[in-house]
């Protein structure tokens, strides 16, 4: 009698609205989630959750529901330890890689106005903005400032190879 007041909404007790999902047909829907390129950094978004979620709930029955729920597992294993291969492999990349000379001039540049002798007396120096304990992290001795350029090019690329541009919040590029 619910319904008789609102002739235009259907009733669905179903939710699956006897749709019954069978295991090898939600296993092509994990493979194609897991596969997608554009999960190689992040999970799938709220939506395709939802819609696995879903699927689970219409589950032909218990053996296809345990079945799926394995192959979105496996799957999702599968696809994280590939993420943390091509991570680590891209890491590595970036470690024996140095930056190339129109990054280091571009952070230098920013930096200092690419003056290797700058010594502002807040504690950075050098065309880099050296702190004296990065400096000697990466092997630097005596004063950034007063290194030639030639070593303080060598020391910002050995920073840049272990870091990243993150040394140069402003300046990073």
């Amino acid at each position: 009698m619910a319904n008789a007041t609102r002739p235009n909404v259907p009733f669905h007790p179903d939710p699956c609205r006897g749709q019954q999902i069978k295991a090898p047909d939600f296993h092509d829907f994990a493979e194609e989630t897991w596969e997608l390129s554009r999960w190689e950094r992040e999970e799938p978004r709220p939506a395709t959750i939802a819609a696995k979620d879903h699927k689970l709930d219409c589950a032909a029955g218990p053996g296809h529901r345990k079945a799926m729920v394995r192959s979105w597992a496996l799957l999702r294993h599968e696809f994280l330890e590939r993420r943390r291969h091509k991570l680590a492999y891209r890491d590595y990349l970036t470690a024996i890689t140095p930056p190339g000379p129109d990054v280091l001039r571009a952070i230098r540049e920013c930096e200092s106005g690419g003056d290797y002798s700058t010594y502002t007396g807040n504690g950075f120096s050098g065309a880099y903005q050296f702190v004296q304990s990065t400096w000697e992290s990466v092997g630097g001795s005596g004063a950034p400032h007063e290194a030639s350029p030639h070593e303080q090019d060598e020391r910002a690329a050995r920073l840049y190879r272990e870091l990243g541009p993150s040394p140069w919040p402003v300046c990073g590029v």
